[in-house]
């Protein structure tokens, strides 16, 4: 993080496997690996080795929009919370996301969501 509790792209990883939508087909969920001080970032308090944040990012690449949803889990229950990113976050967590979709998948995120939503409507003869 840099000095004024922004994230930067060496703060986060984001995880191969991803989720579109069955809705409409348009929104990828993406699990974002916290490589940083999620306590220090966020107010919480994940100092209990049973107590962990976990990060999705929900990016709609036809909109180009981002959300940020975090889930404290608890041994008996979980929290839930958004974050909403500052730009220059928002702006590269989207590159990260489009660039792992590129390495894993060789597609564009629209592409990406594309083939997902066309696949789901395909099971069971449905398309």
């Amino acid at each position: 993080m840099n000095s004024n509790n922004e994230l930067t792209r060496e703060d986060i990883a984001i995880d191969r496997d991803m989720d579109v939508d069955c809705d409409i087909g348009q929104e990828i969920t993406a699990y974002i690996e916290t490589w940083f001080d999620v306590d220090k970032k966020f107010g919480t308090d994940t100092s209990d080795d049973d107590v962990w944040l976990n990060m999705y990012a929900k990016y709609n690449p036809f909109k180009d929009t981002l959300r940020i949803e975090c889930e404290i889990d608890k041994p008996l229950e979980s929290e839930y919370f958004a974050y909403e990113p500052t730009e220059s976050e928002s702006q590269f967590i989207k590159e990260m996301i489009a660039e792992k979709i590129k390495e894993c998948y060789d597609q564009t995120p629209q592409e990406f969501c594309d083939s997902a939503y066309n696949e789901d409507i395909s099971i069971g003869g449905i398309k």
